[in-house]
């Protein structure tokens, strides 16, 4: 995977002595369309492009449904999925309602395989020309700026 350098501020403890920090910031390769990832799918599976994406899709309806009544989810080797909440705190259990949850966040637990590939993964550094990092950046952030 590659990544650059970007500079920010430090939220750390030592922030007084040390104001900014250099931290590495993955740079994305390609997207991949959902169609171009359909048709890569179906070319090597013997199913056709919609069979392919009506399960999918219809992966998609039952996973919410399930999850929507609080259950754990396994996709096979893909992972698992599942919903998480907070809420805000109160001093006794009578001045809890349940508008204080927060909205529930998907969790997605990464099977054997991805677990695996991710452990592989290997780093390498990109590095910017000068020119690309002065005046290619827009409003100099670390975003990339979509013309």
């Amino acid at each position: 995977m590659k990544f650059k350098l970007v500079t920010r501020k430090n939220m750390g403890p030592d922030q007084e002595e040390v104001p900014e920090k250099i931290y590495a910031q993955m740079v994305c390769g390609d997207y991949v369309p959902f169609d171009e990832f359909v048709e890569e799918v179906a070319d090597s599976s013997g199913v056709g492009s919609a069979g392919v994406k009506a399960v999918i899709d219809r992966t998609v309806v039952v996973l919410v449904r399930h999850m929507q009544h609080g259950r754990r989810v396994q996709v096979g080797d893909l992972g698992h999925f599942r919903y998480n909440f907070g809420s805000e705190g109160v001093p006794d259990e009578k001045s809890f309602a349940t508008n204080m949850i927060r909205e529930p966040k998907v969790r997605f637990f990464p099977g054997k395989a991805l677990r695996v590939a991710k452990s592989r993964t290997s780093f390498e550094k990109i590095v910017l020309d000068d020119k690309a990092e002065d005046n290619g950046g827009g409003s100099g952030g670390d975003r990339p700026e979509i013309e």
